[in-house]
């Protein structure tokens, strides 16, 4: 078998996998957004803060989209998805119904060739 050094196109692959799991995605929203709604609750005035019962949500909301967002790449990061390698099969790995031994081994196409008309028919 071959080592991934002498396939670099499969390291490739692998890095691609890796990168568009669902948790990767999952996890670099909720940063994202995370950010954005923990910088608003930062910024949020005594009036907006009053608009929701005197609680921060925007912070709060932000801090927990954090945490998720980290836990999905913590998650990723700690069990990457599992990569299937295909490897060679050879015709002895395969039983013998599946070996090929040509077309003249199928009886469907096992047939005479067509006599050649004689001239003048």
């Amino acid at each position: 078998m071959t080592s991934p050094e002498e396939r670099p196109q499969e390291r490739e692959s692998d890095f691609l996998a890796k990168l568009f799991d669902i948790r990767s995605f999952t996890g670099a929203l909720f940063l994202i957004f995370g950010v954005i709604v923990t910088i608003v609750g930062i910024g949020a005035s005594d009036a907006d803060i009053q608009k929701a019962a005197g609680i921060n949500l925007s912070l709060i909301i932000g801090i927990v989209m954090l945490v998720v967002g980290a836990i999905f790449i913590l998650w990723l990061l700690a069990r990457p998805p599992e990569l299937l390698q295909g490897h060679e099969v050879t015709e002895d790995d395969l039983p013998e119904q599946l070996r090929h031994h040509g077309l003249e081994a199928i009886p469907e196409h096992h047939r005479e060739p067509p006599r050649a008309q004689p001239p003048g028919h």
